[in-house]
């Protein structure tokens, strides 16, 4: 988790063009996340989507 948008965004896009696949960053609380597109369902809040073929 991370409390800083701007670590979060640079390491979701660095995730998805180290393993090519679509990451997000979501929010949780007052706090960031990143997960891969994969493991989206839907119950959060995604704050950007990064998507290394786009």
């Amino acid at each position: 988790m991370f409390t800083d948008i701007k670590i979060a965004r640079r390491h979701a896009l660095g995730l998805s063009k180290t393993l090519m696949i679509a990451t997000m960053v979501i929010g949780i609380g007052n706090q960031f996340a990143v997960i891969t597109a994969d493991d989206f369902d839907g119950d959060v809040v995604v704050i950007n989507e990064y998507d290394p073929f786009a």
